[in-house]
């Protein structure tokens, strides 16, 4: 198995992930909440880039649909949900379409084509994402990032993957994906402590939301999302 690693959402390129399977990571917070509201019964996360994208969208699907996002990790103004997964409860959100749109995690799906699938993955399903891809000949760990930028939440995530994959199988690593590797390797028995001195991290923190990143460090959901046709089920 080949293995590949891209930094953010704006580095994606077409030949990068074309006919490969690719992991969509945004750990604090998108594929998170993600994972979390399908595991907790939603019928379906819908991933838009832009909020007016979003509010078009939920006005067509109307009574089943919950209108959710951030920016700059902070709830839209008159959306019905934020980006908190701790938000995203069975009594909330089972039954309903969630159109979500985020800062970085959304982002990523849109520049995904010709791949051969889509998988989401955080901390919460490293076991449901390494278990899917033990037989995939490529595979491409994209993470969100923080607007262009590296994000160790989404690297540190992709490299608990890649270990798990290590240990059961036998794989290339690109440069990237080593460090990945790696860099879970000398901080997997501090993860809570290394997420919360991210900028990512940080900036939860300074929102009031360390809770969230405690949720994703002690939790394991059985799920693994697929992103397919503009839906993720």
């Amino acid at each position: 198995m080949k293995i590949d690693l891209i930094f953010s959402a704006t580095d994606i390129k077409r030949e990068e992930v074309k006919n490969k399977a690719v992991v969509v990571i945004d750990t604090l917070r998108a594929t998170s909440t993600i994972i979390t509201a399908l595991a907790q019964g939603c019928s379906k996360v819908i991933p838009v880039a832009e909020i007016k994208e979003a509010r078009k969208l939920s006005k067509n699907l109307k009574k089943d649909c919950l209108l959710a996002g951030e920016r700059q990790g902070i709830k839209i103004d008159g959306f019905d949900l934020g980006n908190s997964p701790r938000d995203y409860t069975a009594k909330k959100v089972a039954g309903k379409v969630i159109v979500l749109t985020t800062t970085n995690g959304t982002q990523c799906f849109k520049r995904l084509i010709e791949t051969e699938e889509i998988l989401v993955a955080s901390l919460l399903n490293v076991e449901q994402v390494s278990a899917r891809l033990e037989s995939k000949k490529e595979v491409v760990f994209c993470c969100a990032g923080v607007a262009g930028q590296f994000a160790l939440d989404d690297f540190i995530t992709a490299g608990k993957i890649i270990a798990e994959l290590v240990a059961e199988s036998e794989v290339s690593l690109s440069d990237r994906a080593l460090v990945a590797y790696q860099t879970y390797l000398q901080n997997k028995n501090g993860l809570r402590s290394i997420l919360k001195r991210s900028q990512s991290g940080r900036n939860l923190i300074s929102l009031g939301k360390e809770g969230d990143i405690d949720y994703i460090v002690e939790h394991q959901k059985d799920y693994l999302p697929y992103y397919e046709n503009g839906e993720i089920k």
